[in-house]
């Protein structure tokens, strides 16, 4: 059977629209590519990575694949007569952030890759999880995995980065406090202990003795 060619219908008022092939941009499509593309050349690419606090890039991924982030808070409920409850704060919980990249570069560049990773994983340092979007400071990388299957091709991993916020509280000190057993220890200086000498037993007189 021959091929139909596909008609070229006109996008105009009163006329339906006609689906084609998926694979095939429409107009308004290509339109839209375009105009990314311009976008792209005047504003530049839109961020994405992982940064330090002095906004270094750590990681440096072929792709990012997606972000899945999630934030809660907990209420705290009292119960009371007759099985009712009672609210009575909220309190945020820490946020989660759990990035997806892909590399596929050569075996040295993987392993490169993995090892940052390995090593962001075991530190304690701060980092800032950016995206075109928002970007989300003082997080730090609580577990990874990666995967790579034959449906994506053997040379490319798939990497799953989880990240979590880390909010640092500060401890009051004060000089000046009512109760002096309130007051914070104050390093003066070197300290050398000097040993005490050994006074002897402890001589007691009886009471008995002393009537």
């Amino acid at each position: 059977m021959p091929l139909i060619p596909f008609p070229d219908v006109p996008q105009v008022p009163g006329v339906p629209a006609v689906f084609r092939d998926l694979t095939i941009p429409t107009l308004p499509q290509l339109a839209n590519i375009a105009l990314g593309g311009l976008a792209d050349l005047i504003f530049g690419t839109p961020p994405w990575g992982v940064f330090t606090q002095d906004g270094d890039k750590v990681l440096f991924p072929d792709s990012f694949l997606g972000i899945r982030f999630r934030n809660d808070a907990r209420v705290a409920n009292a119960p009371l007569e007759a099985g009712s409850f009672s609210s009575y704060n909220k309190v945020q919980t820490p946020f989660d952030a759990v990035l997806r990249m892909a590399i596929s570069a050569d075996v040295a560049a993987r392993q490169t890759f993995l090892g940052t990773v390995g090593a962001l994983v075991q530190s304690t340092d701060l980092y800032a999880v950016v995206t075109p979007e928002i970007s989300y400071g003082s997080v730090n990388m609580v577990g990874y995995n990666y995967s790579r299957t034959e449906r994506q091709g053997t040379t490319l991993l798939v990497v799953e980065m989880a990240f979590q916020e880390i909010r640092q509280s500060a401890v009051a000190q004060f000089s000046q406090v009512q109760a002096p057993s309130g007051a914070n220890p104050v390093n003066d200086g070197q300290v050398q202990a000097i040993p005490v000498p050994d006074s002897g037993p402890l001589q007691a007189t009886p009471l008995e003795a002393i009537q």
